[in-house]
């Protein structure tokens, strides 16, 4: 049936009328605080950087920007809180590469879709990734560690922030490809897994590259086995990565960003990505992203919701492939 053309007239009034407030909007934004989430425990990378950013891009908006944690579910609530907040630039959601390449494959019933709920603002950090062992473990490389785990299966046990999280895959994805098999302990969060690793009841992790482990690495606690990225760690310029440990073919997708929810105005989009470029490359945050070993990534929205379809693209078959759900 066609629509009667006044039901056009209305259509297009009410687009009009939504065009004439978006921009009004992001010509007097912001007139109040920003709430921006980070959807895991804090203390971990993400909240790091969030927390180092937040005051800088405060100053440049002129209004308070409030951090809140929100990391019940694996991230999810976070997220779904951040997917259902009105789409006006008042709410910002730190992400990470797990929620854009895994989440929609692992969960049945996720309560959003990160490609249509969310409008990319700026990529943040990539991280530079490595796989750690207790010094309990009796083993010094990749190959080692290879032969050891094929020799015990079961023994060993790694941890992660979570079922489905990025470096729970990441470790299922190395357990087949070397054929072995280990014990998956799924954590809340990073706060909670890394004592329990340094006190050896965890036997290896991958994870960036923080401080914290890397003066563990040079104090004899730690071994760092190799680098999951296309460089060394330049703190640990003795640590192979796992293309010159002889595998690869395995890296791991690892990448902070912010996201706001889909349909906020462009121009509070890309403001926002304008502003947050520039806190990063300040004095003050340079600072944190060294001290925690992660690389500065800034990009434009366009520029990352691209680099979004091309990492779904290359990721989504293997998740798919593993076969997990997580509900």
């Amino acid at each position: 049936m066609r629509r009667s053309i006044p039901s056009l007239y209305r259509v297009l009034a009410g687009a009009c009328v939504f065009a004439a407030w978006a921009t009004a909007a992001a010509q007097s934004y912001p007139t109040r605080p920003l709430h921006w989430i980070v959807a895991f425990t804090a203390g971990g990378p993400n909240d790091v950087l969030t927390r180092a950013i937040a005051p800088q891009l405060a100053a440049s908006l002129g209004q308070p920007v409030i951090v809140e944690n929100r990391a019940a579910s694996a991230g999810i609530a976070g997220t779904e809180a951040a997917a259902k907040a009105a789409p006006d630039g008042y709410t910002l959601l730190t992400t990470t590469s797990g929620m854009f390449l895994f989440q929609k494959y692992l969960y049945r019933k996720l309560p959003y879709d990160p490609e249509r709920d969310f409008a990319p603002v700026s990529q943040i950090a990539s991280t530079m990734v490595g796989m750690f062992v207790h010094q309990s473990v009796p083993v010094r490389s990749v190959k080692e560690l290879i032969a050891y785990a094929k020799a015990n299966p079961g023994k060993l046990n790694y941890a992660s922030a979570g079922v489905g999280q990025s470096f729970h895959l990441a470790m299922e994805r190395f357990t087949d490809l070397t054929g072995t098999k280990m014990v998956h302990v799924p954590y809340k969060g990073a706060a909670q897994f890394i004592p329990d690793f340094l006190a050896g009841r965890i036997d290896l992790i991958i994870y960036p590259a923080i401080d914290q482990l890397i003066t563990q690495v040079k104090a004899g606690k730690l071994r760092a086995l190799a680098t999951a990225t296309d460089q060394r760690i330049a703190a640990l310029p003795d640590v192979p990565t796992f293309a010159e440990a002889g595998m690869p073919e395995f890296t791991v997708p690892s990448w902070i960003a912010v996201v706001v929810p889909a349909a906020t105005p462009k121009d509070i989009v890309e403001r926002l990505s304008h502003e947050i470029g520039v806190a990063v490359a300040s004095p003050e945050v340079s600072k944190v992203y060294a001290q925690i070993n992660m690389i500065p990534s800034t990009s434009s929205p366009e520029q990352f919701s691209r680099f979004i379809q091309s990492e779904v693209g290359k990721w989504s078959g293997w998740v798919k492939s593993l076969g997990i759900t997580v509900d």
